[in-house]
C-alpha cells in the first residue's frame, strides 16, 4: 500500500509493507504479501497497530551505530522517496530480518527447541511510513501469529491477532533536514531481545541502565516529597518501597512500576487519597520530563540512597536501610494506653540491652 492515507489526528501514512516470516519446519521463509488492493480490514488493523505502539509509555531510546548501516542507508532513501518499495528496500529490511531471526534462532536451538519448540515464532513483519507534522517516521513491527480456531471448518489456523499482540517494534524519526532524531525500541516482552536491537537494526542504547537508575530514582524521591506534608507514615512507606523496587536488578518497565506502587496503594491517611491520582499522573510523566528511558534494567549500585535517620527526640535517633523488605513489620508507631504515641521496634537482641517495662508501667 504505497498511496498516501490520512487518518485521524492528522497523521499521514505514506507506506506500508507486509511480509510473513515462517521459521518453524524445514523450509523456513520470508514471503512478502501483495497489499496493493485496498483492504479495509488490514488497514484498520495498521492503524490500530500504530497507535497502539504509540501510545505505549514503555520504550527505550537507542542511536544508530552508524549512517552506513545497511538499515540507515535504506531508511534515507525510503524517508526521501516517501516509499518504502522504493528500490525493493522493503525485501532488503526484511530479509535482514529474517537472516537475523534464523541466527538468533539456532543460538538457541540446543537450550530450547528439543523441550519448548522454536524460540522464535511464525508472524508478520510490517514496515509503515507516515508524517506526523514536520518529521517522517518509519515503524517496523515483527508481530507474532496466534494460534486460533476457524468457526466456518473448525480448524486451526494461524495469523494476526487483534486482542492480546505480541511484538517488537523499532521506531525512527527523521527531521525535515534529513537528520535523525528519536530511535525508540518497543517489546511486548519483558526487555527488549539484544538480535532486535543490535543485529537487526545495529543501533546501541542512548542511555545506560545506570543513568537510568540515578535519574530515575531521584526524580521519583523528588516528586514524593510533597506528600510528607499530607502523611509522613505513608511518605515513608512509598519512599521506602520505590527504594526496594530500584534495588532490584530485573528489568523495570517504569509505567507498571507506577501503576503497582501508586496507582494501586491504599493509603494509611485519607488526606493521601484524593492526591494519589495527581501524584500517579506526574510520575507517569517523568521518563519524558526528565529525560530516562521507560524500559531499562535497574543498577543496584546506581541507587544513592542508603540508610535514612531519624530523629525521635529526647537524644535518640535511629537508622536503617533503605529499601529495606518489611519495614511496617519492623518498624511501627503505637500508642499508650494513656494515648501517648511510641515508636516500636521489633529488635529482639537490642532489646536485651535496655530495661523491660510492661506498657502499663511505661
Amino acid at each position: 500500500m504505497n498511496s498516501v492515507a490520512t487518518v485521524p489526528m492528522g497523521i499521514k501514512i505514506f507506506s506500508s509493507t507486509l511480509h510473513h516470516i515462517v521459521l518453524e519446519g524445514t523450509s523456513p521463509s520470508c514471503t512478502a504479501v501483495d497489499t496493493s488492493a485496498k483492504h479495509a480490514a488490514l488497514e484498520t488493523y495498521l492503524d490500530q497497530l500504530r497507535q497502539e505502539i504509540e501510545a505505549r509509555p514503555q520504550s527505550r531510546a537507542y542511536q544508530l551505530v552508524s549512517t552506513t548501516t545497511e538499515f540507515a542507508t535504506c531508511l534515507q532513501a525510503t524517508s526521501k522517496a516517501l516509499d518504502l518499495t522504493v528500490n525493493g528496500l522493503h525485501d532488503v529490511l526484511a530479509n535482514r530480518l529474517f537472516r537475523t531471526e534464523v541466527d538468533a534462532e539456532e543460538k538457541y536451538q540446543n537450550l530450547r527447541r528439543k523441550e519448548h519448540g522454536n524460540h522464535l515464532k511464525k508472524g508478520s513483519f510490517v514496515q509503515i511510513l507516515y508524517a506526523d507534522g514536520a518529521d517522517i517516521t518509519y515503524l517496523g513491527i515483527k508481530v507474532e501469529h496466534e494460534r486460533f480456531l476457524d468457526e466456518v471448518n473448525f480448524t486451526f489456523r494461524t495469523g494476526l491477532g487483534e486482542e492480546h499482540k505480541i511484538y517488537k517494534a523499532c521506531k525512527v524519526t527523521v527531521k525535515a533536514d534529513g537528520t535523525i532524531g528519536s530511535v525508540l525500541v518497543f517489546d511486548t516482552n519483558a526487555t527488549p531481545a539484544v538480535y532486535w536491537w543490535k543485529q537487526m537494526w545495529e543501533l546501541s542504547p542512548l542511555r545506560s541502565d545506570a543513568f537510568n537508575t540515578e535519574r530515575a530514582i531521584k526524580a521519583v524521591v523528588k516528586a514524593l516529597a510533597p506528600i510528607k506534608k499530607l502523611s509522613s507514615s505513608d511518605y515513608t512507606l512509598l519512599r521506602n518501597t520505590t527504594i526496594a523496587a530500584f534495588k532490584q536488578s530485573t528489568p523495570m518497565r517504569f509505567d507498571d512500576f507506577v501503576t503497582r506502587t501508586f496507582a494501586n496503594y491504599e493509603p494509611l491517611h485519607e488526606p493521601l487519597r484524593e492526591k494519589l491520582p495527581e501524584l500517579t499522573t506526574k510520575l507517569r510523566a517523568l521518563p519524558e520530563t526528565k529525560g530516562f528511558d521507560g524500559d531499562f534494567t535497574p543498577v543496584p549500585s546506581a541507587v544513592p540512597f542508603h540508610r535514612v535517620k531519624v530523629d525521635v527526640g529526647n537524644g535518640v535517633e535511629i537508622s536503617y536501610d533503605e529499601g529495606m523488605s518489611g519495614l511496617s513489620s519492623k518498624i511501627w508507631a503505637s500508642r499508650m494506653r494513656d494515648g501517648r504515641p511510641v515508636l516500636v521496634l521489633d529488635a529482639p537482641d537490642a532489646a536485651k540491652k535496655f530495661p523491660e517495662k510492661l506498657w502499663d508501667e511505661a
